[in-house]
């Protein structure tokens, strides 16, 4: 189903069962632009959140207020954002991840599945912010694999990799790659051997434990593998 404002100011594809809460902004044009926002079904989108076209979302998002989704990003299904998370445009965020409030993502990030985000972390994506001319610029934002935790107020540099399952501790500072399935913190964060109790990866029944995160109903059969 395609949907436009009467101003011709959006323009968005909408699945069933969205709920859309003014005054939210989807499918918001911009100089250029080439497709209509895509959304999948059952998205829930709350007040203030902006997100542009030449997007495409899948089922069941969730996001909170002031969130912003700028454009030619892509997020699979069931991504819950916490208010006043920005997407800066061209980020790619897998299937049941969970990014909490005040986190900032610059293009060219991208997140694989069932990765959580605690709050107020910051990507990078330029190691010499307007310092080199422009022929010498590389944006390359971070790459996070799936099942990753990333503890809150951290800061996550550009082009760094953190493998599989690792675990990121609070506060930290990533300077440099870390392999799959491994613990690190510090500032800068080292990298030390996985614990016992943390090698299970992230649990699906806290990832996205409910169908309105602000309302009473669960859903408790969903598993990342569906």
């Amino acid at each position: 189903m395609f949907r436009e404002s009467d101003t011709s100011d959006l323009a968005v594809r909408l699945g069933e069962r969205c709920r859309i809460e003014p005054p939210a902004l989807v499918g918001r044009k911009y100089e250029g632009w080439k497709e209509a926002l895509s959304i999948g079904d059952d998205a829930i989108i709350r007040p203030y959140s902006v997100i542009y076209c030449d997007t495409s979302i899948g089922h069941h998002f969730q996001c909170g207020y002031f969130v912003i989704v700028r454009a030619e990003c892509v997020l699979a299904d069931r991504v819950t954002l916490m208010s006043r998370v920005t997407l800066e445009g061209r980020v790619h965020v897998g299937a049941g991840t969970k990014i909490m409030a005040h986190v900032y993502l610059p293009s060219r990030t991208r997140l694989g599945s069932m990765v959580f985000v605690g709050p107020g972390t910051t990507f990078l994506n330029d190691r010499h912010p307007i310092r080199m001319p422009a022929e010498q610029m590389v944006v390359k934002g971070a790459a996070i694999e799936d099942n990753v935790s990333i503890g809150g107020g951290c800061a996550i540099l550009p082009g760094v990799t953190i493998g599989e399952g690792s675990f990121i501790g609070g506060g930290s500072v990533v300077t440099k790659d870390v392999p799959p399935w491994t613990l690190a913190y510090g500032v800068p964060a080292r990298h030390y051997p996985m614990p016992a109790s943390l090698r299970e990866g992230n649990r699906p029944e806290f990832m996205y434990p409910q169908v309105d995160l602000w309302g009473p109903h669960s859903d408790p059969s969903w598993s990342p593998d569906e």
